[in-house]
């Protein structure tokens, strides 16, 4: 048995408290004991098994038997594999089509679902076998025969500066970045958790391995039922006496920025609230925070991290109390504020190296990690004791990490750089501007006015008071104005699977639309 494997047989046979997870039909939270999470893996064990399968997929909303059979290839020594479920406005045949064959290119032999998507991958024509979630009630829980692998996760990366890759986590990686998240936070078996996070996300995984690891109680919601009601996720918090919870910057912005619909809960129990997967905004995020002071939130609990799926997830994290810090830097016009994301996790050092066209004082920043995976998935492996550049730019204070944003993405006009964050952050403010839906790009070589481009999903009626808004604010803030802004309707920006925005895929379009 691997060194993940017996943490999480330890762990899970010894916890007095439960998994709580919510059934969005019946709307009600249903716990189970961790020990019984453990004997259903068994029981999932020993379908695994006989698949014959040295890999798995998974794919559906959490349910008991999910979750189950997630931790049954973990403590079997299974590769494990989770996509997303189908979005809304997808082709069901073609998600069916191209969710097999996503598996089947990363060596999976056996998936797992239930629901309307089970129905639907049964019906693809693939020679991935599907199989029922709900067999693994049938089996008998017992001794769990263990296969020789050293591969725990294959993780697909978000994909956005270009096509997604799988990253191949061993076990060592997945332990050893639980372990190191849990001494951060000095998470113990009295936390309690409370998740809506995507568990085909990278956060979304280590939040439930890391809980399950520490013993703590986590409630496990499905991300259906935030995206349907945002303001519930507060209703768990209050319900559940949370004291860990975790999301991403878009989710506490619009929270934040509607705080006058949210009435009777007490958020007087959480001691850390995890912002990661996405840049930073202060002043958002400061807006959350004050907004849900009179609902007990403390701002000390605000934790802005960063994380790479390459690392399993977190890479840096503020210690619980430490509260948002700010890092002010000279901006075209005047102080910018940059969030502190913490100093790196145990286990993982960080250094920046020059690069070029790079702004004085950032550089890309590289890792040395005990979690860092053994490479991506067909590629040649990489050996942990080396440096990896993470192609994000960004730099170090005393207080911890800053990211400035993705070297692919750095936008240069009139012979200076822009990171899209800040010109997205501004242009988020607008009103009519969806929360989370802005782009910036450079516009595409060759161009007769070469410069900015802003793309943004927008719902209202004066689209050209809109514009002219956009262009004004950009243009006050961030010391440039746009050369083109694009007003587009709800959903039609290009997203990862995970949610995040594809800015080069957007750049692309415009070149394309160039020729």
């Amino acid at each position: 048995m691997n060194a993940l494997a017996s943490a999480l047989t330890e762990s899970l046979t010894w916890s007095t408290t439960d998994l709580v997870i919510l059934d969005r039909e019946t709307d009600t939270w249903r716990p189970y004991p961790w020990r019984e999470v453990h004997a259903r893996a068994q029981q999932a064990a020993a379908l695994i098994r006989e698949t014959g399968s040295p890999a798995i997929g998974l794919v559906g909303e959490p349910t008991i038997e999910l979750v189950a059979t997630l931790f049954g290839a973990l403590i079997s020594g299974r590769g494990l594999s989770i996509l997303p479920t189908m979005t809304r406005g997808a082709d069901p045949a073609q998600w069916a089509a191209t969710t097999l064959a996503r598996f089947g290119g990363i060596g999976v032999g056996a998936v797992f679902s239930h629901g309307a998507e089970l129905d639907l991958l049964l019906e693809g024509n693939s020679v991935v076998a599907v199989h029922d979630l709900a067999k693994i009630n049938g089996y008998p829980a017992g001794m769990v025969e263990v296969a020789h692998t050293n591969i725990a996760v294959l993780q697909g990366t978000a994909g956005s500066t270009g096509y997604p890759r799988t990253a191949v986590l061993s076990p060592d990686a997945v332990l050893n970045n639980a372990r190191g998240l849990i001494q951060r936070l000095g998470v113990n078996p009295a936390d309690v958790g409370c998740l809506w996070l995507p568990l085909y996300h990278d956060m979304g995984l280590a939040c439930l391995v890391s809980s399950a690891i520490s013993g703590m109680s986590l409630w496990l919601a499905p991300t259906a039922a935030f995206a349907a009601s945002p303001f519930r996720w507060l209703k768990w918090i209050s319900k559940s006496r949370a004291t860990i919870t975790a999301g991403p910057n878009f989710a506490y912005n619009l929270l934040g920025k509607y705080s006058s619909r949210v009435s009777d809960v007490d958020l007087s129990s959480v001691r850390v609230a995890i912002n990661g997967g996405e840049p930073i905004d202060c002043d958002g995020f400061a807006r959350f925070a004050t907004a849900m002071g009179p609902f007990g939130f403390r701002a000390s609990a605000a934790a802005p991290a960063y994380g790479l799926a390459e690392s399993v997830c977190a890479v840096t994290m503020p210690a619980a109390g430490t509260g948002l810090l700010v890092d002010e830097v000279d901006g075209p016009t005047g102080k910018q504020r940059q969030a502190l994301l913490g100093p790196p996790i145990q286990g993982i050092e960080i250094r920046t190296v020059p690069f070029d066209n790079a702004p004085p004082g950032v550089g890309q920043i590289e890792i040395r990690s005990t979690s860092l995976m053994s490479g991506y998935l067909g590629e040649e492996p990489i050996d942990s004791e080396n440096w990896y550049p993470t192609g994000d730019l960004g730099y170090l204070t005393e207080d911890g990490l800053v990211v400035c944003g993705r070297a692919k993405e750095v936008i240069w006009v009139a012979g200076r750089n822009i990171f899209p964050s800040e010109v997205e952050q501004v242009v988020a403010q607008i009103p009519g501007v969806r929360e989370g839906a802005v782009v910036a790009v450079s516009t595409p070589p060759g161009s007769p006015r070469p410069g900015l481009v802003v793309a943004a999903e927008f719902r209202g009626r004066d689209e050209a008071a809109a514009r002219t808004a956009v262009t004004q604010r950009v243009a006050a803030v961030c010391g440039v104005a746009p050369a083109t802004v694009m007003l587009l309707a709800p959903g039609s920006l290009p997203r990862t699977s995970s949610g995040k925005l594809r800015r080069l895929a957007v750049q692309s379009q415009l070149e394309s639309a160039a020729v």
